[in-house]
């Protein structure tokens, strides 16, 4: 890693709910082309260390230092109610920007680029219910995509997916790593220890399982544009 800064950095951190120690002297730290793999049982610490992350909750102890300048994207976990309000497929990938009322048209190409991006185009004014669960977690990606992030944030992205839909999603996030830092939860630890250069094991701390760092090209955009654009 040399001396380069990373762009979050957990520093000896314990942090918990309600006077509750979840998580205890926790390490770790994000570059700009780490893919994090946070693997681990339920009640573990795997989301605390994805809120604190997103400046969430605040560490009890330790320290949690985040680039001032970054900019995060994050996929949470998907449940059913989510899917009742009745939205479009493009509404939704929308709302991934700072102004939920008025959208520019730079904006709305954009939201369309990035649904081409993941296969869904057709789909952009279908209603987000009706859509399967793969197609569900790509509109929800685009949607975490839109602010142009240096780092993208998963929780459990292949929730409601099969085995092949599961594949193909790690292999769209493959893609994106050409392009920012990803830190994802998981409990496929098979699937991640082909795709996430660093595992780490959250079990109410952390624990480096495998790290076979790998350097990728410096930022792009996701979606290139035209010149004439």
């Amino acid at each position: 890693m040399g001396n380069r800064k990373p762009l979050i950095q957990l520093k000896d951190v314990s942090a918990g709910y309600d006077h509750k120690v979840v998580l205890t002297e926790a390490n770790l730290a994000v570059y700009q082309d780490s893919f994090i793999a946070l693997v681990g049982p339920n009640g573990g610490g795997k989301t605390t260390i994805i809120r604190l992350m997103l400046r969430q909750i605040a560490p009890i102890s330790g320290s949690v230092e985040i680039d001032k300048d970054i900019n995060i994207g994050y996929l949470p976990q998907i449940n059913d109610s989510d899917l009742e309000f009745p939205i479009s497929v493009l509404d939704v990938v929308l709302s991934g920007t700072k102004c939920l009322i008025k959208h520019t048209a730079e904006e709305v190409e954009y939201a369309h680029e990035l649904l081409r991006f993941v296969q869904l185009d057709e789909f952009s004014d279908r209603q987000i219910g009706q859509l399967s669960g793969g197609q569900r977690q790509r509109a929800f990606l685009c949607r975490a995509l839109m602010c142009k992030p240096q780092l993208l944030v998963l929780d459990e992205p292949s929730t409601y997916m099969d085995k092949d839909t599961s594949t193909n999603m790690y292999e769209l996030l493959g893609e994106l790593h050409k392009s920012m830092a990803i830190v994802l939860v998981s409990h496929d630890i098979d699937s991640m220890s082909h795709k996430a250069h660093t595992i780490i094991r959250v079990d109410r701390t952390t624990h480096l399982v495998s790290n076979h760092y790998a350097t990728v090209v410096p930022y792009t955009p996701i979606v290139k544009r035209n010149a004439t654009n």
